[in-house]
């Protein structure tokens, strides 16, 4: 009698075990069909008995280095097919809220895999909302994993990259495949002008000779840049060095004795620009851009009268930097684009991110906001 009732004690403590190791199944449960489809292999030519010979050769040596190594991936006796089967639903029993039956179930969670040359490329589709996930390359020692983390993503309905942990990870999640878009690559050249306005010390002819006042003046630079663009499909970038000569400078002698006078030299910059085609494959195409320049500006002011000898210096001009960051806005037409050389004509406004605020050794000084409008003709090759 006392060994009729160990035995009753033995298998209450098991039952508890079980119960503890999984959740028991509730009425409110979903309850979840599992299957697992092995797609067939066709064989171009079932006739050649031996690529058959080799193939057979080649799983048994798979199955002997498996051996030598102690890494046997699937239990003695089983296939795939009913052993990531038997893991799902596994997974599946053990979500709450979820039980996996045979029979008579409410939703349906299904695993294609498709064979490749090592492994499969598997998908796992779950019913209760209708997500798909996929695996492009799993292993027969990752099945575990697979099930494990293609069970969390389909029936918590999140993506199955999200539900890596430490030891589920596959090797899926580090082969990347990598394609890159190959756009045009085109040397650029532009010329035109670029129109600045500025507050500059500006000698003025009264009656009786000059006097220096603050005017607003515009300039009227010749421009010319040249560089790199890359078009790719709807997109292209375009970096540049330009370059600004002023035009025009007043004559030291028509400044007032003490000088002053300000004339714009020139500029030199670096851009880089951001285009967006409205057209990409058509023959002609307006374009959008957006990009900076970053730019160095000089510009030239009249030395006054030296007091001792009542004339200017042999250089009657000293030179006054500025620069800063330009931000660029553009638009364009593009055309001619099936030739070798293309065409574009372009407009743009160029707002700078900075003041020019500087003095030479004399106190003749710049200090103005400088911004620009630029027109051009550029040509692509």
């Amino acid at each position: 009698m006392a060994r009729f009732h160990g035995r009753i004690r033995t298998l209450l403590a098991a039952g508890l075990v079980l119960g503890l190791a999984a959740p028991a199944a509730t009425k409110e449960d979903k309850q979840v069909c599992v299957e697992v489809l092995l797609q067939e292999v066709e064989e171009e030519n079932e006739a050649n008995e031996l690529n058959k010979v080799v193939k057979d050769v080649e799983k048994v040596l798979k199955r002997r280095r498996a051996r030598r190594s102690g890494n046997s991936v699937l239990p003695l006796g089983q296939n795939p097919v009913g052993y990531l089967k038997r893991l799902i639903e596994h997974f599946v029993t053990h979500q709450n809220g979820f039980v996996a039956v045979q029979d008579g179930c409410s939703e349906r969670l299904d695993v294609e895999l498709y064979p490749l040359r090592d492994g499969w490329t598997a998908f796992a589709r779950y019913s209760g909302h209708g997500r798909e996930e996929r695996v492009d390359r799993l292993f027969p020692d990752e099945l575990s994993a697979f099930a494990e983390r293609s069970v969390l993503a389909l029936l918590r309905d999140r993506p199955i990259s999200t539900t890596i942990k430490r030891d589920n990870v596959l090797r899926s999640d580090s082969l990347k495949s990598k394609q890159t878009v190959k756009g045009g690559n085109h040397f650029v050249l532009h010329l035109g002008t670029r129109p600045r306005f500025g507050d500059f010390v500006t000698s003025v002819d009264i009656e009786g000779g000059f006097e220096n006042r603050d005017q607003i003046r515009p300039v009227w630079p010749v421009g010319v840049s040249l560089g790199y663009l890359g078009k790719y499909e709807s997109w292209g970038l375009e970096a540049l060095a330009a370059i600004d000569i002023g035009t025009s400078k007043i004559a030291s002698d028509d400044s007032p004795d003490p000088g002053g006078h300000v004339d714009f030299g020139g500029d030199a910059g670096l851009a880089l620009h951001f285009l967006y085609y409205f057209d990409p494959r058509g023959l002609t195409s307006f374009y959008l851009g957006a990009g900076s320049t970053f730019e160095l500006i000089w510009f030239s002011a009249v030395k006054p009268v030296s007091p001792s000898t009542g004339e200017r210096d042999k250089d009657p001009r000293s030179t006054i930097l500025g620069g800063g960051l330009n931000i660029d806005l553009l638009i364009g037409y593009e055309f001619m684009r099936a030739n070798t050389a293309q065409f574009r004509l372009q407009a743009g406004i160029h707002l700078p991110a900075f003041m020019i605020d500087n003095e030479d050794e004399f106190g003749n000084g710049v200090h103005t906001w400088f911004p620009a409008v630029s027109v051009g003709l550029g040509v692509m090759f």
